[in-house]
């Protein structure tokens, strides 16, 4: 969890949008939203392209379709990303959601 329920950004993102490393931000794109720890990018800098590890709280926010090949599209997605109060999940709390979400 500690290692892909991140969000890498830029530091001059983060100042811009009030976001401090190890704060909790919310990842928005049309397929969902899932809340992260910030953490500073470990490639930079890149100001506006955040980077989600792969896992469970990235795909959540990708799209499900995976073009025949068996792997969704996970670059250059559209997201909007806030700093947020609310908790990030732990596996099986985030699992639940997700399941319940679609019943």
């Amino acid at each position: 969890m500690d290692s892909v329920a991140i969000c890498e950004l830029d530091p001059g993102d983060m100042e811009e949008a009030g976001v401090k490393a190890g704060g909790n931000v919310k990842v928005t794109t049309r397929h969902g939203s899932v809340v992260v720890k910030a953490a500073w990018t470990s490639q930079g800098p890149h100001r506006g392209i955040a980077f989600v590890p792969y896992g469970p709280w990235a795909s959540i926010v990708t799209s499900p379709l995976t073009q025949g090949t068996g792997m969704p599209t996970t670059k250059g997605l559209e997201a909007t990303i806030d700093a947020t109060d609310e908790a990030v999940l732990d596996l099986r709390s985030l699992m639940q959601r997700t399941i319940a979400g679609r019943q």
